[in-house]
């Protein structure tokens, strides 16, 4: 076998050079917006929700609220939908109780049978909640499904309006894990992006937001408009030395098509993204630094700097966990059955309102198969952000995978570890290649 095609460059540099770059382009958010499902002839959610939910009840299970409603639409967002306005927090407030209670009724009879692994509020923004309002909702999921004490309940949101009595208020409600977009903490760069506090802001938010006893996780970006290197670098001394967090998710810009980001871009009102190589040396070097900050990278895109931050419900939701919708624009599904709840908020309160759920979409969503044989090994040390040793690879391709690894290790991609051969900053920014790569390799006849 000619290994050639598999092997990385060598370079001083392995997150920028290791392989060829491939742009991916982005769906727009009005081709995103108008897709649409195959009909679906299996009657309404009362008529299969108990069914399906005990489909499998060793699969873990999770409650996903979507709370649409942003105080403006942030540029580089691809997913705002509804602006706040005077009164929503009741009015949406009522229709999720509501639909937490028709949801409870169509599953009254198996509800209290399977444990919640976790509840996550996402959006827009479910921290512009008020803070009664918020609280009440996560009573009624409380009170109306079986979940323990140790699951995980994160509320999503933003600083701005986030208050440490909110945080307090939501925490002895049940709550215990705030995830809150940052994304940097440079006030330019913030405000570029539609932030609109300031670093010192964003410090003082923090601040009380930590004191509230649950976990607090914030998301960051790299490949900003006008963001360096130095830039970066300032960011993560900041929420390293300046905040008391306790984990972070670090993500590439993606820049989709039809976002005011997008269009400012190409009318010259602010700077392009920094280049692939650029982006590459970003990552790297922000890799480099979590690491010598104390913050641990123990799952995909996620740091923490202690065990508290479990990211459960990231994990779950990519392993095809069940998990129920509520709320406008909503999505989950029941073992092999898509959900979707109606994006459109009229049509969601008409259908809340009739006692229904309110569903815009329900479609067959056929489960992948679990992975079996080598596939399983593979996904198991990848949720460690290992490859496995040569010795466990299939014995046709045993002797090759040992020099394909070496090459890589050679290449600055893999290091070895007591748990494997574990990925470094380069390997991980390189990861979706890299199993493409072995997934080729594999299919590829061992001489």
């Amino acid at each position: 076998m000619d290994l050639t095609p598999f092997y990385a460059r060598i370079s001083d540099c392995p997150a920028r050079d290791a392989f060829v770059h491939e742009e991916k382009k982005m769906p727009s958010t009005a081709e995103m917006a108008a897709w649409k499902p195959s009909e679906w002839t299996g009657g309404t959610f009362h008529d299969f929700a108990e069914e399906a939910f005990m489909r499998d009840v060793s699969r873990p299970l999770a409650l996903y609220v979507h709370v649409p409603f942003c105080h403006h639409h942030c540029t580089f967002c691809p997913f705002y939908i509804n602006q706040t306005k005077k009164g929503f927090s009741k009015d949406y407030t009522e229709l999720l109780l509501r639909e937490i209670e028709i949801t409870a009724d169509a599953l009254k009879n198996v509800a209290d049978k399977r444990e919640v692994t976790a509840v996550y509020f996402g959006g827009g923004t479910p921290t512009d909640l008020d803070e009664a309002d918020m609280a009440s909702v996560i009573t009624s999921l409380f009170d109306h499904f079986n979940i323990p004490k140790d699951a995980e309940v994160t509320v999503e949101g933003r600083t701005t309006g986030f208050t440490a009595s909110k945080a307090k208020t939501w925490t002895a409600a049940g709550a215990n894990r705030f995830s809150l977009g940052i994304q940097s903490a440079n006030t330019a760069l913030r405000k570029r992006l539609g932030r609109i506090s300031s670093r010192e802001e964003l410090q003082d938010s923090l601040d009380g937001i930590c004191t509230s006893g649950s976990s607090v996780i914030i998301d960051m970006l790299y490949g900003l408009p006008g963001q360096t290197r130095e830039i970066l670098l300032d960011d993560i001394d900041f929420i390293s030395n300046k905040t008391g967090i306790d984990g972070l998710d670090l993500y590439e810009l993606k820049i989709f098509p039809g976002t005011p980001l997008d269009k400012a871009i190409k009318n010259g009102k602010i700077p392009p993204a920094p280049a692939f190589g650029d982006k590459a040396v970003m990552f790297s070097t922000a890799y480099d630094a979590l690491e010598s900050t104390g913050f641990e990278h123990f799952s995909p895109k996620h740091w923490r700097r202690n065990p508290r931050e479990r990211s459960l419900y990231n994990r779950l939701a990519g392993m095809q966990c069940d998990m129920i919708p509520f709320g406008s624009a909503a999505g989950g599904r029941l073992h092999g059955i898509g959900l979707g709840n109606s994006r459109d908020i009229k049509t969601y309160r008409a259908q809340v309102e009739a006692g229904e759920k309110p569903l815009g979409r329900i479609m067959a969503s056929p489960l992948r198969p679990a992975p079996e044989g080598f596939n399983q090994v593979l996904a198991s040390y990848g949720e460690n952000l290992c490859l496995p040793p040569a010795g466990l690879w299939p014995e046709p391709h045993r002797a090759m995978a040992g020099k394909l690894l070496s090459q890589w290790q050679d290449a600055g991609l893999l290091r070895e570890t007591e748990g494997g051969l574990r990925l470094t900053g380069a390997g991980y920014f390189w990861t979706q290649k890299i199993k493409g790569l072995v997934q080729r390799f594999l299919q590829t006849p061992a001489q």
